[in-house]
């Protein structure tokens, strides 16, 4: 009996443990393949956003030319916020300037509404006014909120 116990104390010692070599060999092996699978993850994130900005443009090309089958001419507007933003620690200013943001439509010609994104900054000017007559740090921000084509 305890030559059965010593032979399987043995034989689960010899054939169950991996040395150190082994062990750091296969974590190795899986950061390689981590590392092989956050670039495959990165490449088809990259492709679908390419596909995604494809399909807007496809869309707004698609929209365009049924306005023109319609014997109209495209009307292309953009949604333009302007903000005051003020460099301060006062949470009542940030909230103020949240809150006088506003939001317009402005028709404008198909090179600028082709040359701004969603998100893109048109102005953000410092007010020098304000600065000599009040010592208020602000400027004025206006951004791209949405872009559409309408019939004229």
């Amino acid at each position: 009996m305890k030559r059965l116990l010593l032979l399987l104390t043995l034989s689960i010692t010899l054939f169950s443990c991996e040395n150190a070599c082994d062990v750091q060999t296969d974590i190795d092996l899986l950061r390689t393949e981590r590392t092989n699978l956050e670039n495959e993850v990165n490449t088809k994130n990259n492709t679908i956003l390419s596909l995604n900005t494809t399909i807007k443009t496809k869309n707004e090309s698609l929209k365009e030319m049924d306005i023109y089958l319609d014997g109209d001419t495209p009307l292309y507007v953009l949604t333009l916020e302007l903000s005051q933003s003020h460099f301060t620690l006062d949470i009542g200013e940030h909230m103020k300037d949240a809150m006088n943001a506003i939001e317009f439509d402005i028709p404008v010609d198909k090179s600028f509404y082709d040359g701004v994104d969603v998100g893109d900054e048109i102005i953000d000017d410092f007010r020098a006014g304000s600065f000599i007559m009040n010592g208020s740090f602000g400027d004025w921000e206006m951004e791209v909120t949405h872009k559409k084509i309408t019939k004229n």
